[in-house]
């Protein structure tokens, strides 16, 4: 079979088994959630209610200082009152400090939702179970877009087709990128993580052909990536790792990325949509800017590295075992090409002592380390390349650990939904009594 015959049905093969991952998730949330009394109501909580409030703000209400969280929200809707999201800045101006790209990534489908139940002459107030509902079901479809453009990113490392789909499939149920797509559906991540798969493919594409439109693309999605988490901005320090060299990706900038046209544009485009957060600033405050985390920040001098990675609180290697073998796999490719291993390294051990210096390293209440899931593709590179480049005999001894950090990573999210995994502090002594134990001991 000649090369051009075999392609699609590899691409066929691999979008088969994304289906795959989207149904076993659609039914996953549908017998745990959607047809529980109390879980329907419980997708907008914590942070994804101070996302949503754009939209009820909005659409419904017409109030982007948010005083219908006492009424509805708190009076109405008695299941998530637990939860605000609302900040004075002084005695009249009213603010979230959560930022606005994620509600963007859910107005699409909250829009359907509402249409629909106003049509229907349902309760319409945002708020309902319906409305829930329809937060998931954004959170799928921005599964599927991941996986996608991951399949896509990958095959610009020339991985087979059986690696892609061990490697994402594994990812995806083995780490917490399960959890915060299915369960806590209205978190930024997952929808983070879509924004930048598809940017990273569209980089490539930019690399290899140029050109003004492909640059207003890229311009769109870093300025949604952006918009959704400011931080996310980070992603343009891996840029090089799709260059063989140094030399190669200064010649990009020089030919490609600093044409006059395709610069522009796409700077342009880029700040016009992080200009959607600086809007509702104004409509909120009567200024164009804040800095919304007040009391909260980057800590630089005293970085938690050790604590980030490895602690039994909320250690990335604890929680996501699997990408303990992408370390490996960063050998393999340092020994193919020692520039984008050496620039993965460098910018990954970078993005970590940033995010290990934010003043709350474990970022509350969470399963694992949240804040690394939308760079899971990235982890994903270094993992495929081991996995395709592993003699038999090697291969034999590492694939028994690529399933048990699996098993285990799916283990973990069953007990931190029971609350076995404590939601902020676990310790080692009840680590080591649930280890592998799916029950409370």
């Amino acid at each position: 079979m000649s090369a051009h015959s075999s392609a699609p049905h590899i691409l066929r093969m691999y979008n088969f088994w994304v289906l795959i991952c989207f149904f076993i998730s659609l039914v996953f949330v549908v017998f745990a959630r959607f047809t529980h009394p109390t879980l329907k109501h419980n997708v907008v909580i914590s942070d994804a209610k101070g996302y949503y409030a754009h939209l009820a703000g909005i659409f419904i209400y017409n109030d982007l200082n948010f005083n219908f969280n006492d009424t509805v929200e708190y009076e109405k809707h008695t299941e998530t009152r637990y939860t605000d999201y609302r900040y004075k800045l002084d005695k009249k101006r009213m603010y979230t400090k959560y930022y606005a790209g994620t509600a963007v990534a859910y107005s699409p489908f909250f829009l359907v939702a509402h249409s629909i139940s106003l049509a229907a002459g349902w309760d319409s107030d945002g708020y309902t179970a319906w409305y829930h509902s329809w937060v998931v079901i954004a959170s799928l479809c921005y599964l599927l877009i991941a996986m996608l453009f991951l399949g896509k990113v990958l095959d610009y490392f020339r991985i087979h087709s059986w690696v892609k789909i061990a490697v994402v499939l594994g990812s995806y149920f083995g780490t917490n990128w399960f959890y915060y797509t299915a369960w806590e559906s209205g978190m930024s991540h997952s929808y983070s993580a879509a924004f930048i798969a598809a940017f990273l493919y569209f980089f490539i594409q930019f690399k290899l052909r140029g050109g003004w439109q492909l640059a207003s693309l890229l311009g769109f999605l870093l300025g949604f990536i952006v918009l959704i988490r400011p931080s996310n901005l980070f992603i343009v320090a891996f840029l090089p790792v799709f260059f063989d060299s140094w030399s190669n990706f200064v010649l990009f900038i020089k030919n490609k990325l600093c044409s006059a046209l395709s610069l522009t544009v796409g700077v342009v485009v880029f700040f016009a949509m992080v200009s959607i957060q600086l809007v509702i600033y104004k409509i909120q405050l009567g200024q164009w800017f804040i800095y919304a985390y007040i009391g909260e920040g980057f800590h630089i001098a005293e970085p938690h590295i050790i604590d980030f990675l490895f602690s039994i609180r909320k250690g990335f290697f604890v929680y996501t075992p699997l990408y303990l073998l992408s370390l490996l796999g960063i050998l393999v490719w340092f020994l193919r090409n020692r520039f984008q291993a050496v620039w993965w390294c460098v910018s990954m051990l970078t993005h970590v002592y940033i995010l290990s210096s934010w003043h709350m390293w474990w970022y509350g209440g969470t399963l694992g380390t949240r804040v690394m899931v939308e760079y899971y593709v990235l982890w994903m590179i270094p993992l495929a390349i081991l996995l395709q480049h592993l003699r038999t005999k090697h291969f034999l001894l590492v694939a028994p650990f690529f399933l048990f950090f699996v098993l285990n990573g799916v283990l973990q999210q069953y007990q931190y939904r029971l609350g076995i995994l404590h939601w902020d502090s676990m310790q080692w002594q009840l680590y080591k009594d649930i280890f592998l134990f799916p029950l409370v001991p």
